[in-house]
């Protein structure tokens, strides 16, 4: 696998496409803006990342729903469903945590 390669994953009619990157500026978009430490070593601790978000899921998405689509490109250690604080139901967006950066 291509394990040092910046991922982002889209669904599109049921099917899931994985977009690969060297580029540090598409992997850059994806920066968190409150890291403290420099551009370098997000960007490291980024590349070997386990742990994808996904966003713009409908409020109706589910924990299982999710396990089975991403379940296809390896084993899920954890699903983490985006909540409203107030109501407790899902808002839209999720990690998805895989036991090592491949899948990922």
């Amino acid at each position: 696998a291509e394990g040092r390669r910046g991922r982002a994953a889209m669904c599109s009619g049921g099917t899931l496409s994985i977009l690969r990157s060297d580029s540090y500026a598409d992997l850059s978009q994806y920066r968190d803006q409150h890291f403290r430490g420099t551009r370098y070593d997000q960007e490291r601790l980024l590349r070997k990342s386990c742990t994808l978000y996904v966003g713009n899921l409908s409020f109706y998405t589910t924990e299982e729903q999710i396990h089975e689509l991403f379940g296809k490109s390896g084993d899920i250690k954890k699903v983490i469903m985006g909540l409203d604080k107030v109501k407790k139901t899902a808002c839209g967006f999720c990690f998805v945590e895989y036991p090592s950066a491949g899948p990922a």
